[in-house]
């Protein structure tokens, strides 16, 4: 609709959050290249960025009630795209870690990032496995159950402070573990390091 390309970005904004549907196709093609843009960025795969940009634009659309207009926009959009990236990331490494750890020899020939990757995969599990019992189960329930320090806490009797101290030098003891790596191993030790690192609170 016409009348959509006179309204500023704030009043697009309110209008989507409001259920515009039509508000919201225009803000779908005022941003839809800056996003596809820095979504490459990311993941360097025009398939890839495509279809990260279409999950960015359904999120938004299915969380519009949390916009705010008056904040920047670019930034909050942005920080989907980076989000989405992250998140896909660490599913994708924790994924590799597993299997490289736990498969006794790759299906295929063997390769240079093959063999990092396991090794890394070992190193990290060796690391979590030497942590103090309460320090790995505070780790754990925060890394693979997802629950919150307040429910952490909850769950061990222990205070969130506490919890917040354990997971802080877990991932600093994992992070030491690959402190005299090699260059050439760097990037998948710090992927592992990325899927390992829980969400904050």
């Amino acid at each position: 609709m016409k009348y959509l390309k006179t309204l500023s970005v704030k009043q697009l904004l309110a209008n989507v959050k409001a259920g515009d549907g039509d508000a919201f196709g225009e803000i779908y093609r005022l941003y839809r290249k800056k996003v596809y843009t820095f979504a490459y960025r990311f993941v360097r795969c025009a398939e890839d960025a495509h279809e990260l940009t279409q999950d960015v634009f359904v999120r938004l659309w299915e969380s519009r009630g949390k916009i705010d207009p008056e904040k920047n926009f670019d930034a909050y959009l942005f920080s989907m795209v980076r989000s989405y990236f992250l998140d896909a990331l660490k599913k994708k490494t924790r994924m590799s870690v597993y299997r490289a750890a736990n498969q006794g020899e790759p299906t295929h020939n063997s390769t240079d990032q093959y063999i990092e990757l396991r090794e890394c995969g070992k190193i990290a599990m060796q690391a979590i496995e030497s942590l103090s019992p309460q320090a790995r189960a505070a780790y754990l329930l925060s890394r693979e159950g997802g629950c919150s320090h307040a429910a952490i806490s909850q769950q061990m009797g222990i205070s969130p402070n506490t919890v917040n101290n354990h997971i802080k030098k877990s991932l600093g003891h994992i992070r030491a573990r690959f402190r005299y790596l090699s260059p050439d191993t760097i990037l998948p030790a710090l992927l592992i390091i990325i899927s390992l690192t829980p969400e904050l609170g």
